[in-house]
């Protein structure tokens, strides 16, 4: 980044794409768009995003180590007398303004301004029939300035510079922040309320700065609540709006974001392991810090590394083989893979060996397969892929015909804090750890070391559990991981974990969408209350 405050934040534009240029009324001064928020402020008028879409929101995101804020604000062009138009042959987009223009096209980092080719830091991307352009870049080649007040999280694109110490005394941040204030307040109630499950939200001096938060607070020694993971349609690989989320989770009380997903990747699997109803939907053999939830509230943190064992059960010679890792595409030599009805119907080989298939709780068909070939998954049962060499060792069983098994998860080794599967409903992951026996824990996972995961300041989600067997779920619109520790540990945690962020960050309580991610999600952790 190239300031402290995220001043290097590339900002993005976006439009519907059938839009056809409209010239705008009198120039506005200044367009206050905030994180999270489909609410903006132009000038003093208070309005959405995009008048057709109430889930359009700007949000933040890491990308190549810096920081980056995507906003959708076609509004904020318009304010200021310009026009967009739709580019049929590119699927882009023309922006115009005073005379000067700049045109861009989805995923391309090249952009034309003024007839010359510029190449841009990141490049402009379709989501939702809609263009998003980094609007930093289009804003100043459009005559136009962008500011960004940290505390709020308001980006501010303005028609002449503004000082960055008064920016939280324009008129439009504070007309953004009082309408921002008005709908986080909890509305009418979709479940009755419990003195089991409370939400706050407040400001938390810390030693590294203070940090705003919303807190949901679930007494989880509360026989009639309930904690469960869930995936988008119990289904790997696929997303949903966070409000489509909530309205099919069947009367949840609050719901928050879950695991890292491969976000920017076609697949978008999740990081770490996910078990939904007492069944792994997700995993791989190596560990990353996880909460397993039992049925009647006990909780587990943990490194586990999990292996899913099928087994013989009918009483003849045991036979058994290991699934290292569960419904992951990677497949090599000496490894091998188990496929649920969750990764789909068919999987691809990558890599030659031998699959065995089991429908209804009974071996039906084992044979080599060869690279290119497509395994088909039972959808009442599993097929286990197993690598070349995994089949090659001494140990190693060629599967009866015939026989009844049954699928368990175990742990591979023991976990040093003593993370049980025993009981276990619901599993979800994320890093780093946050708090370990009621310290702060620095330990970093592999593969969580870079800024955004420790010194950048953006939206984030945390779970943390007390000594009086109170479970947190945290979300904060901004800070960084030392903060996200000091909050938990300040909050009374003896666990916690952070979970995803950025344009993940995702909090649902009571009737009410307390923070909007600025994408779809696929894994989430949701609290019920029976009657």
């Amino acid at each position: 980044m190239r300031k402290k405050n995220w001043f290097g934040l590339i900002l993005a534009l976006c439009m519907v794409a059938s839009l056809l240029p409209v010239p705008a009324g009198a120039a506005s001064s200044e367009v206050a768009l905030k994180l999270g928020s489909p609410w903006c402020a132009i000038d003093t008028q208070v309005t959405l995003v995009d008048e057709s879409n109430d889930q359009v929101v700007p949000y933040a995101v890491e990308l190549n180590g810096g920081g980056y804020t995507l906003l959708p604000i076609r509004r904020v062009l318009e304010a200021f007398g310009g026009y967009v138009e739709w580019v049929p042959s590119t699927g882009g987009v023309l922006c115009t303004l005073n005379g000067r223009q700049v045109e861009l096209a989805p995923g391309s980092a090249q952009a034309t301004v003024d007839g010359v080719s510029v190449t841009m830091d990141v490049p402009a991307e379709a989501k939702n029939d809609r263009t998003f352009v980094p609007v930093r870049f289009v804003s100043e080649n459009l005559g136009l300035s962008v500011s960004y007040e940290p505390t709020n999280q308001i980006v501010v694109v303005s028609a002449a510079p503004v000082d960055q110490n008064s920016l939280t005394s324009l008129a439009s941040v504070k007309a953004l922040v009082a309408k921002t204030q008005e709908t986080q307040t909890p509305t009418t109630p979709a479940v009755p309320a419990t003195q089991s499950v409370s939400y706050q939200e407040g400001s938390y001096a810390l030693a590294s700065g203070t940090v705003s938060a919303r807190i949901v607070t679930v007494d989880l020694t509360d026989p009639k609540v309930s904690v469960r993971s869930a995936i988008v349609g119990n289904q790997l690989n696929a997303t949903a709006d966070f409000s489509n989320i909530v309205s099919s989770s069947g009367g949840a009380l609050a719901v928050i974001n879950a695991n890292f997903f491969e976000s920017y990747e076609d697949i978008k699997d999740p990081i770490g392991p996910v078990m939904v109803n007492g069944n792994f939907v997700y995993g791989n053999s190596g560990s990353l810090t996880s909460l397993g939830i039992t049925a009647d509230g006990k909780t587990y943190y943990g490194r586990p590394s999990v292996f899913y064992r099928v087994i013989t059960t009918d009483g003849g010679t045991v036979q058994q083989w290991s699934g290292y890792n569960l419904n992951v595409f990677e497949q090599y030599a000496d490894g091998s893979v188990l496929y649920t009805p969750a990764r789909g119907t068919s999987v691809p080989v990558t890599c030659a060996g031998a699959a065995l298939t089991v429908r209804g709780g009974v071996t039906t068909d084992y044979r080599a397969v060869s690279v290119g070939e497509t395994l088909t998954i039972p959808s009442d049962g599993y097929v286990l892929w197993m690598g070349s060499a995994f089949t090659a060792t001494h140990y190693y069983q060629i599967p009866e015909m015939g026989r009844t098994v049954t699928m368990e998860p175990y742990l591979r080794v023991e976990d040093e804090e003593g993370f049980s599967l025993e009981g276990v409903t619901s599993l979800i992951s994320g890093a780093p750890r946050l708090v370990k026996d009621g310290a702060i824990e620095t330990y970093l996972d592999p593969g969580f070391t870079e800024a955004r995961f420790t010194t950048s300041i953006t939206p984030r989600t945390a779970v943390g559990t007390t000594a009086d067997g109170k479970l947190l779920l945290v979300s904060v619109p901004s800070a960084s991981i030392q903060q996200m520790r000091e909050l938990m540990l300040q909050l009374g945690c003896q666990d916690a974990v952070n979970l995803d962020g950025g344009a993940s960050t995702a909090m649902y309580y009571n009737g009410q969408i307390v923070a909007a991610p600025g994408r779809q999600l696929t894994t989430t952790l949701q609290v019920f209350v029976s009657p």
